[in-house]
């Protein structure tokens, strides 16, 4: 017997899903004996909708035995980019942030 073909809600439904599920299957996996330590470099080329995945990751606060770590070249990115804003985002909902600033390193480091 054919079912019905399931129902489209749109991109942002979709998107939402995503970030939904993926949170459940690092909680599944994030265990005390197993912690998930996620480094991510170059995050001024990320695109907007992976900010908001890994947003949506280090602002749940259930979401223990996670640690994300995340690079970006400061001289490539500005007020307006979107890098920029998930960051200013995170600052406001109080996400603890650690900053380390390193400069360009020369032969002789």
């Amino acid at each position: 017997e054919p079912t019905a073909a399931p129902e489209d809600f749109g991109a942002a439904a979709a998107q939402n899903r995503f970030k939904f599920i993926f949170d459940i299957f690092v909680k599944a996996i994030a265990t005390p004996s197993s912690p998930i330590f996620l480094f991510l470099d170059d995050l001024q080329w990320a695109d907007e909708l992976s900010l908001q995945l890994i947003s949506a990751l280090v602002k749940d606060s259930d979401l223990t035995h996670f640690l994300f770590i995340g690079s970006y070249r400061a001289n490539e990115i500005d007020d307006a980019h979107p890098f920029t804003l998930q960051l200013d985002e995170l600052k406001r909902k109080d996400v603890p942030i650690t900053n380390i600033n390193v400069e360009c390193l020369s032969r002789e480091n």
